[in-house]
């Protein structure tokens, strides 16, 4: 995946509607942004479970330009931008926010960075101020452990899918004189001699000899039956899902197009999908659990797109991270929303580049077994959050800031000398040793639907 576009690109294409003016008197306070960190105790596949009691919650209050970073389970706020240089011994950072011109913005901690991938959490229709996603092509989705990229959304009356994943090239059907050339050549599906302009020799792959060439017609009827193309007719809408195939002798990928000698026509003959649709890429990358890549076309003419593990989901994905019914794509005023439907491990969407924070508008980040819910508010003070803790340097710094947060409410002078003496002990007690290193990641819990 592409790095998240820089920030200064993204200001300078921002629309006059979204500068500020200061007032001529007083001056405009900035906005702050309020900040919940919620940790899940389990390491699991980079999963957040939304449905655990046992979550690790830390608020915070944020005035300036932060870096977010987390240890093990603790997260905190950095004040300095630079701490993917000089952050904490064992720690992982995980987003910045921006202040710039009076507004924040959430950025990747820096464009060539290792970190965490920012994923948007989305919420259900029932959600209070939330009204799902609104998809664009080339969004990549992530349901549980499971990712699907926006290949396509089809909604004037003539489109049609493009099947194509890979650019596999072409194959080049014979001319008028080719075909009296192979007029007592055999075909290795049917056995019959000849080659027509109507149903071509061609060779579609890179077996030689007497099983080289193959009518068109009969490789295509061959390739219908392998994807069950023909059971899908009007009932569908014209709902399938593609994959490519192989030759099953020298496993060459079968190209996605024909060039014939008037016209480029594809190899596999589909059945036409009604408008308006979308076609989903599954993003495998364990071939021992998932056969194969392919596209799933789906006619959303009249109905709601359901994914999910159970077996009423258009898109059924067998996964232990997946619920039965797990989000749902609906097509709304010429827009296709995708929405949560209260599963165990969310749905989220790949940030693809540095998110505005609006007043008013709450937004969820999701990194790794992390989610931050931020929301831009009025500047009313700190009171009631975690403190912003500084880059430490060294061990002395750490111990200092020990003892600062155990004096903090210190009685009196004459007062408490017992629990003075107390911390100057505490402080000059030697550092802990690191935290040992966490076990390898367990299997994702059994969704609970």
């Amino acid at each position: 995946s592409s790095d998240l576009p820089t920030l200064s690109c993204l200001m300078s294409e921002r629309p006059a509607s979204m500068e500020r003016k200061a007032p001529a008197e007083g001056g405009w306070h900035p906005h702050a942004v309020q900040v919940v960190a919620s940790t899940w105790a389990r390491d699991s596949h980079d999963l957040f479970d939304f449905e655990a009691h046992h979550l690790y919650t830390k608020t915070f209050t944020v005035l300036n330009s932060m870096v977010c970073v987390r240890t093990g389970t603790d997260v905190n706020m950095m004040r300095d931008q630079k701490t993917i240089l000089s952050n904490p011994v064992g720690s992982e950072p995980l987003l910045r926010l921006v202040q710039k011109d009076g507004c924040f913005w959430v950025d990747k901690v820096a464009p060539n960075s290792t970190s965490k991938k920012l994923w948007c959490v989305v919420r259900g229709a029932n959600a209070p101020g939330n009204s799902g996603h609104i998809l664009s092509e080339g969004d990549v989705m992530k349901l549980g452990r499971f990712k699907f990229k926006v290949r396509q959304l089809g909604i004037s009356p003539n489109a049609q899918p493009e099947l194509r994943l890979d650019d596999t090239g072409a194959c080049f059907c014979p001319n008028d004189e080719q075909n009296k050339e192979l007029s007592e050549t055999l075909c290795r599906i049917c056995l019959l001699e000849g080659s027509t302009e109507d149903d071509p020799l061609i060779t579609p792959c890179q077996c030689k000899g007497s099983i080289e060439y193959v009518h068109l017609g009969c490789l295509r009827y061959w390739i219908r039956g392998r994807l069950n193309l023909s059971d899908n007719g009007a009932n569908s809408g014209g709902s399938y899902f593609y994959r490519p195939l192989a030759c099953e002798l020298c496993k060459a990928v079968y190209p996605t197009y024909i060039n014939m000698p008037r016209e480029r026509m594809p190899l596999v003959e589909v059945p036409p999908t009604q408008p308006p649709f979308i076609v989903l890429e599954n993003l495998v990358r364990d071939s021992q659990q998932h056969s194969t890549r392919g596209l799933h076309v789906i006619s959303l003419a009249g109905k709601v797109l359901k994914l999910g593990r159970g077996h009423e989901s258009d898109v059924r994905i067998a996964d232990v991270s997946i619920s039965r019914c797990h989000a749902m794509i609906k097509y709304s005023r010429g827009q296709f929303v995708l929405e949560d439907n209260d599963s165990k491990f969310g749905t989220l969407v790949a940030m693809k580049k540095p998110k505005l924070l609006e007043p008013g508008n709450k937004v969820s980040i999701q990194m790794g077994r992390t989610v931050l819910s931020l929301s831009a508010q009025p500047d009313h003070g700190c009171v009631g959050s975690e403190e912003l803790l500084p880059v430490p340097s060294s061990a002395h710094d750490e111990r200092a800031e020990r003892l600062s947060l155990l004096t903090r409410g210190r009685p009196a002078d004459g007062e408490g000398q017992d629990s003075s003496r107390e911390v100057e002990a505490v402080a000059a007690a030697p550092m802990p040793p690191p935290a040992p290193a966490a076990a390898a990641p367990a299997e994702p819990a059994e969704p609970r639907d």
